[in-house]
């Protein structure tokens, strides 16, 4: 895991998301795994997370709470802008509103012989409620403006950590 860089105002945010490739420039595209960098990578999943939590389950923020993701083909068009409607929605506050219950999201390249990608939304706590809520935003954000695809938009399940 390398962090790419941290930021403060949304100017800073989009300073950063401008500049590094879009997921479907970098994941699996069913034919090979791309390299980026001098040193040749491949990478396997973006994430953004509140600074002083890590993406990982043993993070103590995360113990707490859970994930809700999808995963599926997906189009390359169709993941960049799905991938970029959850990362507006966290940045913007448009997900979690004034609740402050999402720690981060993260964009993983899971295919092997064919393109396949999970999204996920990670929240600190299980209570059903803000679960439900979370969930039906989640929905809402990450179709704005997105093309229906054969399959039709994603559909979300939810993992305890």
């Amino acid at each position: 895991m390398k962090m790419l860089g941290a930021f403060n105002t949304v100017e800073d945010f989009w300073c950063y998301f401008n500049h590094i490739p879009k997921p479907s420039e970098i994941f699996f595209d069913g034919d090979r795994k791309k390299v980026v960098g001098p040193d040749s990578r491949t990478i396997e999943e973006y994430s953004i997370f509140k600074k002083g939590i890590d993406p990982k389950w043993e993070d103590p923020k995360n113990s707490t709470g859970g994930e809700f993701y999808c995963r599926r083909h997906m189009e390359p068009d169709q993941l960049n802008i799905y991938w970029q409607n959850i990362v507006l929605g966290v940045v913007g506050e448009t997900l979690d509103g004034d609740t402050n219950h999402i720690n981060g999201v993260r964009v993983v390249d899971k295919g092997k012989t064919y393109p396949m990608f999970r999204i996920e939304l990670w929240i600190d706590t299980k209570d059903m409620a803000v679960r439900e809520r979370l969930r039906n935003r989640l929905i809402d954000c990450i179709q704005d403006g997105a093309p229906i695809s054969k399959k039709g938009h994603p559909q979300f399940e939810w993992k305890d950590h």
